[in-house]
């Protein structure tokens, strides 16, 4: 299934009709699963300055006279980046120094400046950006399309302009058009994402995240209290004050705390939290409650975040020595950078 790169923005183009054409194939265009909203706070609806709008505008009327444009765009990606022209099925075949001569390649290529002229002449509209960002990564998420892909192209682009305006290409207009571009990536990659991938509004965690730290705990979950007893022991080895917090074995030598039966009460508490809260990620009313209240009972003792944050690291450690894959931690460290901003948030 080949990826057609000339979709890029082309798609954008027909987006409002619900279907464009390629070739002799029509193609439905759906949204993908994730979606970009026109309220969304993130860079995801392409908000820009009114002047960067503008800058934007005024440079790309000015390169859009020159019908040459778009095929060197075109053209100066594939130079770039060759593999990519064996994805066009169309041309994948033609030698280089040919296309640009090439009737299915400049086909391609003013597609493409369709494309990017209804993209430019949306920019000061949040729900009709949004609405075609949904489209685009729609159209590409399923072919396997990546972040990277749009970015390469993105700065092709900014190249063929800076040729082609010379002198007139000012800084504040390399500005805007990088501003530009970055914020129409980051649209786009929100659209590319697997549904599983998504974090949730309200915990912050993804499906995947979840998924991976409850089956790697549940590898290890057995011996929680051991390995919770060498974390606190390390940790209040590294910040003896942290051990006064807890006054029932505030005194203990660190060395002597493993056969301390109040130090093992609070490790088996600690263990028995910490499984409770996994057991619970999938379900967004029983974590927030538990973070909620791991928030509500410390907040009395102040405990400082940096405790929370060595805890975390030194959890991390265990997880790594007993097997947990490099995925998986990096879904822990996710996890817990979530747990940890919302038991002691940052000020």
């Amino acid at each position: 299934m080949a990826f057609k790169l000339a979709l890029l923005f082309g798609v954008l183009a027909f987006a409002s009709v619900g279907s464009f054409v390629f070739g002799t194939t029509t193609t439905t265009v759906t949204t993908s699963v994730t979606t970009v909203t026109a309220d969304d706070g993130s860079e995801g609806g392409l908000s820009l300055s009114a002047h960067d709008r503008s800058v934007i505008r005024k440079t790309w009327d000015q390169a859009r006279r020159d019908g040459n444009v778009p095929p060197q765009i075109l053209f100066r990606f594939i130079k770039a980046h060759p593999e990519y022209q064996k994805m066009f099925s169309k041309f994948a075949s033609v030698p280089q120094h040919e296309l640009l001569t090439n009737g299915n390649f400049l086909a391609q290529a003013y597609t493409i400046l369709a494309g990017l002229n209804v993209v430019i002449q949306s920019l000061s509209s949040q729900e009709l950006m949004a609405s075609q960002l949904n489209a685009l990564g729609g159209a590409h998420q399923p072919r396997g399309a990546t972040p990277i892909m749009f970015e390469q192209f993105g700065a092709v682009l900014e190249e063929v302009l800076a040729e082609e305006l010379g002198s007139t290409f000012i800084a504040e207009a390399k500005q805007a058009w990088k501003s530009g571009l970055a914020a129409l990536v980051a649209g786009i990659s929100k659209t590319l994402k697997n549904s599983g991938d998504l974090a949730d509004p309200q915990t912050g965690l993804s499906a995947n995240q979840i998924r991976d730290v409850q089956r790697s705990w549940e590898n290890i979950r057995s011996g929680r209290n051991a390995m919770v007893s060498s974390i606190l022991v390390k940790l209040f080895k590294e910040t003896p004050r942290i051990q006064k917090y807890f006054v029932k074995f505030a005194n203990v030598p660190a060395g002597s705390l493993g056969s301390d039966a109040e130090f093992n009460k609070q490790v088996a508490l600690v263990a028995d939290r910490l499984d409770t809260i996994v057991s619970a990620m999938g379900d967004t009313l029983q974590l927030l409650g538990n973070i909620n209240y791991m928030r509500y009972t410390h907040a009395a003792r102040s405990i400082p975040r940096s405790a929370w944050e060595d805890f975390g690291r030194l959890l991390m450690d265990s997880l790594s020595a007993n097997g947990v894959s490099s995925g998986d931690l990096a879904s822990w460290k996710g996890a817990l950078g979530v747990l940890v901003n919302g038991i002691s948030p940052k000020n």
